[in-house]
């Protein structure tokens, strides 16, 4: 067997787990770690049934999946500080993997802002545009990793912009005086509330504390990205964040790819599923940006995200010194990196 078989075959075997709707492996194995090749006998007999039901999600996809970008946009809203550097996790869906390479030489997580090559040219560029908001992300880092992050929020407010950020909450409970010195939301990514499938979308096994992180978090947001390995917990991560009140915004989230649509294709076809049964159970409340329709569930506002579809607009700087006036990440850095 090839080294692309088992590579395959491992995301075959993530692929039965879900299918079936268990939380442990299927199929007679008594021990799976991602990453490992499994026996030979074994990977042979899911490398059949993988070619099999890929050959039926092919037929399928062109029924309801459109990568096609809505270049239809709207006057700039807001802005994205994107920060670049190592990250704490390692999402299989991160939009920075798709300019990894272009990305790797780059890491400002421990260089002053001052620092920041064209980061003073952004700003002003922001206050010619209108754009008030700023949300400080990672592109292939998180957030809360920067090392004058608070400092960049004073800084920020002294020039009278409003700031966000979003961050997978990891250094949350450390770092939650600086979250809170936000006056935008703190945007929280929460995938799942299982350890495996944790492992499987950010290969970390352990989960922040979320019930303490959200209690104490004056704004809190959250972003889940729906994909085929979380697609059967959706409905039981929304029934845990119904019970805090100070969570008014949920975002469910197609997964975005340039460069990499093949392989992320049965993620994106597992969006559309969950999406065609909550339209069918779930009041729709009003549709944002063109395209993100808000649903009624378990008493939150649920909308539901496809970036290509939206026609809501951004500016973004990348702290290599990277200005782009395209909302879309990949397209924008690859047009304006130097």
């Amino acid at each position: 067997m090839s080294k692309s078989q088992h590579i395959m075959v491992e995301k075959c075997v993530i692929d039965l787990i879900i299918i079936h709707g268990e939380t442990k492996p299927v199929g007679g194995f008594k021990h799976f770690t991602p990453g490992k090749l499994i026996a030979q006998t074994q990977a042979n007999y899911f490398f059949e049934n993988i070619l099999k039901s890929k050959v039926k999600e092919k037929m399928i996809v062109g029924q309801y999946i459109n990568t096609d970008k809505n270049r239809n946009r709207d006057s700039y809203s807001f802005a994205n500080i994107n920060l670049l550097g190592r990250c704490n996790v390692d999402c299989f869906f991160c939009l920075g993997k798709d300019i990894k390479e272009e990305l790797r030489p780059h890491n400002q997580l421990d260089l002053h802002f001052k620092e920041w090559r064209n980061f003073w040219d952004f700003l002003e560029r922001c206050r010619t545009e209108k754009v008030g908001k700023l949300y400080i992300t990672g592109q292939n880092t998180d957030s809360l990793l920067y090392k004058y992050l608070d400092e960049l929020i004073d800084h920020l407010h002294s020039l009278e912009f409003k700031v966000g950020l979003r961050t997978n909450g990891y250094l949350a409970l450390e770092k939650m005086h600086t979250i809170n010195k936000c006056e935008l939301s703190a945007g929280y990514s929460i995938h799942t509330l299982s350890p495996l499938t944790n492992r499987m979308i950010m290969r970390r096994k352990d989960i922040p504390d979320w019930a303490r992180i959200i209690s104490l978090t004056e704004r809190p947001r959250v972003s889940i990205v729906l994909n085929r390995c979380n697609q059967h917990e959706l409905f039981n991560v929304l029934d845990y964040l119904k019970n805090f009140i100070n969570i008014r915004y949920i975002q469910v989230r197609r997964i975005s790819t340039d460069t990499r649509i093949e392989e992320l294709t049965p993620d994106m076809v597992a969006y559309e599923q969950v999406y065609s049964q909550v339209r069918n159970i779930f009041p729709l409340k009003k549709t944002l940006w063109g395209d993100a329709e808000v649903y009624d569930i378990f008493g939150k506002d649920v909308v539901f995200w496809r970036t290509v579809k939206t026609s809501v607009n951004s500016l973004n700087y990348f702290t290599d010194g990277t200005v782009s006036d395209m909302y879309f990440i990949v397209e924008g850095y690859k047009k304006y990196c130097k």
